[in-house]
């Protein structure tokens, strides 16, 4: 049960992230910022926290390449950036102990990691013409924002769910 439950959880986190762009997105209210909710990213850096490395690379990809073919004309950038965000993050936190503040930290590291890889395999490709500052100013700080309050939202549920499915794991 808790196999099928991960998935499901995280499609619903996906789906949850362009429900909140509709409803809350800033130019709806005049504000001259970017929101980027990464709420599937948030629970595939915790998955790689807390799991396997293998866990979070192939639900990076498989969200990754969701996320290229509904929101993005180019196929692969957030495949290949979430996979590789995925394998950092679970190789950090081997060597850093896990708790609230730690995970924080990843996945502020990790969407910050995915953001720089996007915008610049996008500037690199021709897509993204914005300045370094604005990016950094106007689209960064506040998603980072946005998705550590996402990440301390969620954090104890979804890690006392990722326990009982390594406990799962060990026990098959």
């Amino acid at each position: 049960m808790n196999r099928i439950l991960l998935p499901f959880i995280t499609y619903i986190a996906f789906v949850a992230e362009s429900t909140f762009m509709q409803v809350l997105a800033p130019e709806h209210y005049g504000w001259g910022f970017l929101l980027i909710p990464h709420f599937s990213l948030v629970l595939i850096i915790l998955m790689s926290c807390y799991l396997k490395p293998s866990f979070g690379i192939v639900y990076g990809m498989i969200f990754g390449l969701l996320t290229d073919l509904i929101y993005t004309d180019l196929i692969g950038v957030y495949m290949f950036s979430t996979a590789l965000v995925a394998y950092f993050i679970s190789v950090l936190s081997r060597y850093l102990f896990s708790n609230f503040f730690v995970a924080i930290l990843l996945s502020a590291a990790g969407v910050a990691g995915l953001e720089f890889m996007v915008y610049g395999l996008n500037s690199l490709i021709g897509i993204a013409d914005t300045s370094i500052d604005s990016f950094f100013y106007d689209r960064l700080l506040p998603t980072l924002i946005l998705n550590a309050v996402f990440t301390i939202l969620v954090y104890y549920p979804f890690v006392k769910l990722l326990k009982k499915v390594k406990k799962t794991i060990h026990e098959n």
